[in-house]
């Protein structure tokens, strides 16, 4: 005799990278048993191969490659895969205020928050086309959800390759008045030496495009109730989140 099947509800999302609407499930026991491993294991590569998992799991949708998402399409999925599987309301502690004479500031500070007001503004986003000499350019990207691991292991690291490597993922293309070079053409080692021969003007370029990368991000206004004090603040990334 089969046991019962329970039926999982589905939901709608939007990718924000692309716009394009998906339908995704929450999260089940086996999805944290993913994570919970990775975790223990401590392994920044585990973890994050173990959150793309949990995500290529919940999106019902076929056809989307997790590994092509933009990071900040993942950080997004997993926080709607949060709010459909756990709760849309979650709470933020704040730190005591150091200098007050106020009692209530010097205490920690819970806020409730509603998830479903956090987004990603990709309305104002940069030109991917960078010039970087008269005849020369790049086509550059984000990173994707396929680097995820590389770069939380690059943070923890003192090899400067590590972050080159990055940079070079993160372009698409090399091009001239002639040519367009394809970096999947192009080993690795010819890549970071077409990098380490940029000056620094060229360079920062780059860097710009990178940084300006959107995030996953909420505005929060705090006020207190027995004084003037009152201040605003912007969540960025899933860790604050879920902090």
């Amino acid at each position: 005799m089969n046991l019962p099947k329970i039926e999982v509800l589905t939901h709608q999302a939007v990718i924000p990278s692309t716009k394009k609407e998906i339908t995704i499930r929450p999260f089940l026991v086996k999805e944290q048993k993913i994570l919970l491993t990775a975790l223990t294991g401590e392994d920044p590569e585990d973890i994050a191969s173990a959150t793309k998992q949990v995500v290529h799991n919940c999106i019902v949708t076929p056809g989307i490659d997790v590994d092509k998402l933009e990071i900040f399409d993942l950080e997004y999925l997993i926080l709607q895969l949060r709010i459909v599987s756990v709760g849309e309301t979650t709470k933020i502690r704040f730190l005591p205020r150091e200098t007050t004479a106020c009692e209530e500031c010097k205490k920690h500070r819970e806020i409730e928050i509603n998830l479903r007001d956090a987004n990603v503004d990709v309305s104002n986003l940069p030109d991917k086309k960078i010039q970087l000499t008269d005849k020369i350019g790049i086509m550059v990207r984000y990173p994707t959800t396929k680097m995820l691991g590389k770069i939380e292991t690059a943070k923890k690291s003192t090899n400067p390759n590590d972050f080159f490597n990055i940079i070079w993922g993160c372009i698409e293309c090399v091009f001239d008045d002639d040519k367009v070079i394809s970096t999947k053409d192009v080993s690795v080692k010819e890549g970071l030496d077409f990098l380490e021969s940029l000056n620094s003007q060229q360079f920062t370029k780059i860097e710009q495009f990178l940084t300006s990368m959107p995030k996953l991000q909420q505005k929060i206004h705090i006020k207190c109730g027995s004084c003037d004090f009152e201040q605003d603040f912007v969540l960025t990334g899933l860790e604050n989140f879920f902090a």
